[in-house]
C-alpha cells in the first residue's frame, strides 16, 4: 500500500523542513512511490518529538533505533513463545 505524500505532511502539521530532513537523514524515501504505512508511523513519532518533546536531531536518531530494537526484541520473543507453545 501506497501512502501519499499529503499523508505524511499531515503527520507533520505541514513541516516541509521536517519532511526534507526525514528524507536526507534516510527515515523517508526519495521516491514518492514508495512511501509506505510505516513511514507514516515514523513521521509521528519524529514529529511528537521534535515539535512536542522538544528533542534535538541526535536524539530523535537514537530513540529511532531504540524503538527499531525494542520492536525486532518483541518479535523475536513472541517467535520464541510460539516455538515454546508448539513444544508442549
Amino acid at each position: 500500500m501506497i501512502v501519499r505524500r499529503e499523508v505524511i505532511l499531515s503527520v507533520l502539521a505541514g513541516d516541509e523542513a521536517l519532511f526534507d530532513r526525514m528524507r536526507e537523514e534516510g527515515l523517508l524515501p526519495w521516491d514518492d512511490e514508495a512511501l509506505a504505512p510505516e513511514h507514516a508511523e515514523t513521521a509521528r513519532v519524529v514529529y511528537t518529538l521534535v515539535h512536542e518533546l522538544d528533542v534535538n536531531w541526535a536524539g530523535v536518531e537514537v530513540i529511532l533505533h531504540m524503538r527499531e530494537d525494542l520492536v525486532a526484541t518483541r518479535q523475536q520473543l513472541a517467535l520464541l513463545a510460539t516455538r515454546l507453545r508448539e513444544r508442549g
